[in-house]
């Protein structure tokens, strides 16, 4: 009924590559609106329980990675390369 293998499609495996840690909201924000504005797919992944304390208290004391297909990963450096954070 349901023929995984029909029409020739190829599994395709996605190698995803850590683009950036990021410790703020804020930092988050700027590059994944960055990524999206430029059509560059992203992953965020919390190590730990910071995905816990991200919804619930706002924020990770863990960081959060942001995670790109390592087919964009140069587009995706030069871009968050081109801005300057300071604290």
């Amino acid at each position: 009924m349901f023929d995984k293998n029909k029409g020739n499609q190829e599994n395709k495996d996605i190698q995803l590559v850590l683009l950036k840690t990021v410790n703020n909201n804020i930092e988050l924000g700027l590059i994944t609106n960055l990524l999206e504005e430029n059509n560059i797919p992203y992953l965020l992944r919390d190590p730990g329980t910071g995905g816990y304390m991200r919804i619930i208290g706002g924020g990770s004391i863990y960081g959060t990675d942001i995670l790109v297909e390592e087919s964009f990963f140069e587009r995706a450096s030069e871009i968050i390369g081109s801005i300057t954070l300071t604290e």
